[in-house]
């Protein structure tokens, strides 16, 4: 039986960072995930937007991973921001407490018209 896909989109618009990510986001992925943003996250990124309109699962793994960004983000006198969010992980972020330290939007469009605060 084969594990779900995870697959990683990487766009620098300017100052801004957008990674898509779709399919799981979970013990076996994140460590892949991070793999794939660690070479971005080299440079500083004050401003970086996480695209999860395919994502399927997250789990707390996922949530790690995802405060690695965060974190990063908030070094560097930033947020990141959310976009296009599916109610299941949505649910998960809301639970964990991550809408207070993310800016959640409801499209890429929303999310790229705020890039430049």
């Amino acid at each position: 039986m084969s594990t779900a896909q995870m697959e990683v989109s990487i766009e620098k618009l300017g100052r801004v960072l957008v990674i898509g990510v779709s399919g799981r986001l979970d013990t076996v992925s994140a460590p892949l995930f991070d793999q794939r943003v660690a070479p971005v996250l080299a440079e500083s990124r004050a401003r970086i937007l996480l695209d999860v309109s395919g994502v399927s699962y997250i789990s707390s793994a996922g949530l790690r991973s995802i405060l690695h960004l965060v974190k990063h983000a908030e070094e560097n006198g930033g947020r990141v921001g959310v976009f296009s969010v599916p109610a299941p992980v949505m649910e998960v972020l809301e639970i964990s407490g991550f809408p207070s330290r993310l800016d959640v939007y409801p499209d890429r469009a929303s999310a790229l018209s705020r890039r430049a605060s």
